[in-house]
């Protein structure tokens, strides 16, 4: 009753503002005007009928469709808005319910399905397909859910027959045979689900502004591999669209990837423009369970805020991998957020290369803060195949493989947990941009240079394997638990190699504690604020530290967004520690 009255509020505050309100149910009819009393049925329903500054209230149920909204909204203040009804469970699968399943012999069951159950498209008659791909191409599109849970594919019907929770795909000329191992369960008494669908929002029209998606529980799509030199499709995607607002989601169970900004083919040494793209907001979701990504793109990112997402669990099925699989991976990202995020659980494949967090080929201006990526078998980080321009790396808890082949990278502020650092020379030559712009400025051999690497907390493993390169800078950190400094810097740092810091993460399911120990190190070491005036400017790109708009950057805060004490600035992510043992709790969509 609360929820219905506040929908009827929030409704009434739209029609007081001019705009028009509709309303989805399950229970509704798309032949229905879409009010509160007379709800559409599907969401598309709405969406084919809403106008800038419209919004759309969905209603508790599961609701199976690809929604492709034919137009956005013109501004902040004449947005489309599609949203859960606040306090409702609203879900929307990619997936159908099969029910038509028949025993076969000990633990197998079969179903025979018709191609036209599946309309255009059949994942399960469509493999894996991508460039970077490295392994599993025989595995399909297509995926089978038991109560939920995604079973894994076998490719050939013996393994399956061996393996409890598993599946095999047999092609007819006209029908798909799922064979399952469903482990002494009878899979007419469960909810037995298949996806059908590539995506469950994704326009077809490209460019559209203006839009919010908020509250839904998404899953189940079957949209293939994310690669940057062809048009990428993912649970859900903006195609190249300009101030999106995606927040407060659960996202699970896309086969490949959750999300991507969507492009058309284009060479990633091609400038855009970045006033025409992006500007996004990805904000306080939950994305779990994919095969490829949380979050993927080429270049459409531009000026976007990535934040107070939880992202776990990516390619633990490892069917199939490469060089495209990480918790965040971006291509071409300039002025990129990426901040107070938490990333776990990110898996490496059989070969390619995997990160928790990823920016790749030509980042610049871009600032990855506040996050904390651990428990993960990839690297926590990597910066790849870029001239940097800069890119600032502050105030995070990194716990893992730190990889870079990019020059002009600043780490400042963070706590560094048996992070071994790998400076990956890679043999290519990446474009570098006019300042804050997607304007192609030059093109040159990547040259590792300038480097700064001040006021962070390093435990067991330290910085003194990364060999010297032109002006890089180490100094005023703190080396605890076996971790050594540089051979070239690290003059004023804090060197305790027998100091046992104990850092321990708990996870919980929507966040992480924090336990570590801390001794006078932090209060000794002459830390000092790094910004613009410290770092100066590239000497490739003409940019300075700053912000898309002109703002000059200083690392004042800590990781809880808390001004630094100017008399007493610690090493590390935080303003203040104990001596002794401290405890700190992080929740995913909450600020830190």
């Amino acid at each position: 009753m609360k929820g219905f009255l506040f929908l009827f509020m929030l409704l009434s505050v739209a029609g007081i503002l001019g705009a028009a309100e509709y309303v989805v149910s399950v229970n509704g009819s798309d032949q229905n005007p879409g009010t509160v009393g007379m709800p559409f049925r599907t969401i598309q329903k709405a969406a084919d009928v809403m106008q800038p500054g419209d919004v759309c209230i969905v209603r508790a149920g599961t609701y199976r469709e690809w929604v492709k909204p034919p137009r956005g909204g013109i501004s902040e203040m004449k947005r489309i808005v599609y949203k859960a009804a606040p306090g409702e469970e609203v879900i929307i699968k990619g997936s159908e319910v099969v029910s038509n399943w028949k025993k076969q012999s000990g633990n197998v069951w079969m179903a025979e399905i018709p191609d036209s159950f599946f309309g255009k498209f059949n994942p399960f008659k469509t493999n894996i397909s991508g460039n970077y791909i490295r392994y599993g191409r025989d595995y399909h599109l297509g995926d089978v859910y038991l109560n939920g849970e995604s079973l894994k594919e076998r490719i050939n019907r013996q393994d399956m027959e061996a393996s409890p929770k598993t599946f095999f795909i047999e092609d007819t000329d006209s029908t798909t045979r799922i064979f399952a191992n469903f482990r002494g369960i009878d899979p007419t008494r469960e909810l037995l689900e298949i996806n059908v669908r590539e995506c469950i929002f994704f326009p077809e029209i490209k460019g559209l502004q203006y839009i919010t998606v908020s509250g839904f529980n998404m899953m189940h799509a079957a949209a293939n591999w994310a690669y940057f030199r062809a048009f990428q499709h993912a649970l859900l995607g903006t195609y190249w669209g300009k101030h999106w607002i995606i927040e407060n989601n659960i996202i699970s169970d896309a086969r490949c990837s959750a999300i991507v900004c969507g492009n058309d083919p284009s060479g990633e040494n091609e400038g855009f423009d970045v006033e025409s793209v992006g500007h996004h907001i990805v904000r306080n979701n939950e994305i779990r369970r994919c095969g490829q990504a949380a979050i993927h793109g080429f270049k459409g990112w531009a000026r976007s805020v990535i934040e107070g997402n939880l992202i776990e669990d990516i390619n633990i099925k490892n069917e199939f991998g490469g060089f495209e699989t990480g918790g965040i991976k971006i291509h071409c990202p300039v002025d990129l957020t990426i901040k107070n995020n938490i990333i776990r659980n990110v898996r490496i494949g059989e070969v390619g290369q995997y990160a928790g967090i990823w920016l790749d080929w030509s980042a610049q201006g871009c600032r990855v803060t506040g996050n904390i990526v651990y428990n993960s078998t990839a690297p926590a980080l990597f910066l790849q195949n870029g001239h940097g321009g800069t890119v600032l790396v502050d105030n995070n808890i990194f716990e893992g493989e730190i990889r870079s082949s990019m020059a002009n990278c600043i780490y400042v502020h963070n706590l560094f947990v048996n992070c071994n650092w790998n400076y990956q020379f890679e043999n290519f030559s990446p474009v570098f941009y006019e300042p804050h712009t997607g304007t192609v400025a030059g093109q040159i051999p990547i040259a590792y240079q300038n480097d700064l690497n001040y006021n962070n907390i390093y435990t067991q493993t330290g910085t003194a394997e990364i060999e010297q390169y032109p002006g890089f800078r180490f100094n005023q950190n703190v080396y605890w638990q076996g971790a050594l400094p540089s051979t070239y810097g690290d003059s004023e740092s804090i060197v305790k190699p027998d100091f046992i810091a104990n850092v321990v993460f708990n996870s919980f399911k929507n966040g992480v504690e924090l336990t570590l120990l801390s001794d006078n190190s932090l209060v000794k070491v002459k830390a000092r604020i790094i910004d613009a005036d410290f770092v100066g400017v590239n000497n490739i790109t003409g940019q300075k530290l700053d912000d898309w708009k002109g703002n000059n950057i200083s690392v004042n805060t800590d990781i809880f967004e808390r001004n630094r004490n100017m008399k007493k600035i610690l090493a590390g992510p935080f303003g203040e520690l104990n001596r002794g043992k401290n405890q700190m709790t992080f929740n995913a969509g909450k600020k830190f």
